[in-house]
């Protein structure tokens, strides 16, 4: 199977094979068409089975990207999507079609993982933070900005910052540096006061880390945290089987 995970602004895919992911890559889709960032992703794949796909983009991200895969490999794209309830999660939605579809495989992917109460935090274009309860049950969660919208909203916002590449110093010495720094330490701080408010109110439980941005927070996160780099490959790969099973 190939496997996608398709962003605000990126995209990550990976192929499944007896449960593993041999191949993987990722890329930002710049001033291409979906259809053209697919085919400079996948045109040298061999044909996978199924294609599963989770999206965030939009309508015409999945419109662009199923047309190239039924015209390359003649077949079906599938697109997950929200739910009341899948895999042993019970989502806490009203309208249960509104949740991102990434959270809601993530989720999947950490019921599988462990039986606990969990933290599901997912730092990307936005970080989104969902807590489960063991049994299943979504109860709730929240969205904050990530890093590169915190800072290109000083850029946007402020005429003496440019946007400049930096570091992510606690005590920058540059404006550019102290833009980078704070935009890091931010999110480290939002999601460790957000994660442990949680706690104090729910329980414990393990908190689960993701996204593409998860790897610069992590060193810079005061709690505990089990990183989980392919933890949307491992949902969609849940509900590849689950699809496959009925």
């Amino acid at each position: 199977m190939l496997l996608a995970d398709v962003g605000n602004s990126r995209i990550k895919w990976a192929t499944c094979e007896g449960g593993e992911f041999p191949q993987r890559g990722q890329a930002s889709r710049g001033e291409e068409t979906w259809a053209g960032l697919a085919a400079r992703l996948w045109a040298d794949l061999p044909q996978p089975t199924r294609v599963v796909i989770v999206s965030v983009a939009g309508p015409e991200a999945r419109a662009g990207l199923a047309e190239w895969i039924d015209q390359h490999w003649g077949i079906a794209t599938e697109f997950v999507v929200s739910t009341a309830a899948a895999c042993g999660i019970r989502n806490s939605y009203a309208e249960p079609e509104r949740m991102g579809a990434d959270r809601w495989v993530a989720m999947i992917a950490a019921r599988v993982l462990t039986d606990r109460p969990c933290y599901v935090v997912d730092c990307g274009t936005a970080v989104t933070i969902d807590a489960l309860a063991a049994d299943g049950r979504h109860l709730g969660g929240v969205i904050i900005p990530g890093m590169r919208l915190m800072r290109e909203a000083l850029y946007r916002e402020t005429r003496q910052i440019p946007p400049e590449v930096g570091e992510a110093r606690l005590f920058g010495q540059s404006t550019r540096d102290c833009v980078w720094g704070g935009a890091v330490y931010a999110v480290a701080s939002a999601i460790d006061g957000i994660t442990g408010r949680m706690i104090a109110d729910h329980g414990s439980g393990l908190r689960l880390l993701t996204g593409g941005d998860a790897e610069i927070v992590l060193p810079h996160l005061q709690g505990e945290y089990r990183w989980e780099p392919d933890l949307i490959f491992t949902g969609l790969r849940v509900i590849a089987a689950r699809d496959q099973a009925k």
